[in-house]
């Protein structure tokens, strides 16, 4: 009568009591057969283990060919000719090698899934016998047949026990074809960007940038106040987005935080800095109080594309550092 492996292997003391558990503790931890366990803890060799399949489970080992060379078997047209897809035979741990005498062939694993591989391949309407075999093999097999890439974990055991460049062989042969490369999106062609604006036809100014405000005109500590009070803090935010050109909404922390750490710097900085401030309004106003301060341009506005921004905001920035600042 067939029986699980484990209770085989306690019964013939082929296994110690020990190695069962320490096999059946690692199943439990990575999953896979308990076949499996037996080979990466090197508790017996294959040789052993396929005799011990064969007693506990009551069918036969298969033909070696079987394994090393299955066959799938298609239609002439290259669709599957039987109703046992991948799925399935993840599911039941069982795979069809080939037909011999007019009896499909199926190779299954322990414990063998019986009732639910009878219902399906029962329904072929042809005869077939089952043969058992390790995790492995049945991998490789699904590899084979199914184009159902091989653990990991199962590829080096495969390859201690058959060998490094069988291995090697088998899964460049059974390889899964690679997918269809999706079509490449049609190139567009950026419209070449505009000539630098002169003075004169620089963009207006958005009709909501912050007005520039006297430096000494500011109580910047008596604004955050204002926010932690919830007092007009519409007013007060406006304020201090038109003198910091930066916004932090209505967060007097952050507001707390910026003039603690920049109260004692140059205003030009934060001008230069506000430049490049992803909002435009904030990059105008600091576009309008600059050339105001320096009378100089550089190609920047607001509105350009961010690249041409930035070299225009460096170009002015660079001339500021070099003599603008003695002018």
């Amino acid at each position: 009568m067939p029986s699980r492996l484990s209770d085989r292997l306690l019964a013939s003391g082929i296994v110690s009591a020990e190695g069962v558990r320490a096999a059946v503790a690692r199943q439990a931890v990575y999953g896979g057969a308990l076949d499996t366990a037996l080979l990466e803890l090197e508790a017996l060799d294959e040789t052993t283990l396929w005799e011990e399949l064969v007693e506990a489970t009551g069918l036969t080992m298969p033909a070696r060919a079987l394994c090393e060379a299955p066959e799938k078997i298609v239609n002439p047209d290259g669709s599957p000719a039987l109703d046992l897809d991948g799925a399935w035979s993840a599911r039941c741990r069982a795979v069809p090698v080939g037909i011999r005498d007019g009896t499909l062939q199926i190779l299954c694993g322990e414990p063998v899934a019986g009732t639910e591989i009878a219902g399906r391949a029962g329904a072929l309407g042809m005869p077939y016998a089952l043969s058992v075999a390790p995790e492995i093999w049945i991998a490789a097999v699904q590899q084979a047949i199914y184009g159902r890439p091989m653990e990991p974990r199962l590829v080096r055991l495969f390859a201690r026990i058959v060998g490094a460049e069988p291995v090697r062989r088998w899964q460049a042969s059974h390889r899964p074809p690679p997918a269809p490369a999706l079509p490449e999106p049609p190139i567009e062609i950026p419209p070449p960007p505009p000539p630098p604006r002169r003075v004169e036809e620089a963009a207006p100014l958005p009709a909501t940038a912050p007005a520039a405000v006297r430096p000494d005109a500011i109580d910047v500590a008596s604004l955050i106040e204002q926010l932690e009070a919830g007092d007009d803090i519409e007013a007060a935010q406006a304020a201090l987005v038109a003198f910091a050109l930066q916004d932090f909404g209505t967060k007097p922390k952050r507001w707390a935080a910026w003039w603690a750490a920049h109260e004692g710097e140059d205003r030009m900085g934060w001008l230069f800095e506000g430049l490049s401030h992803k909002a435009p309004e904030i990059r105008a106003a600091a576009e309008q109080e600059l050339r105001a301060r320096t009378g100089q341009y550089f190609g920047y506005a607001f509105d350009l594309p961010r690249r041409e921004r930035e070299a225009a905001r460096a170009r002015w920035q660079a001339w500021w550092a070099e003599s603008g600042r003695r002018r």
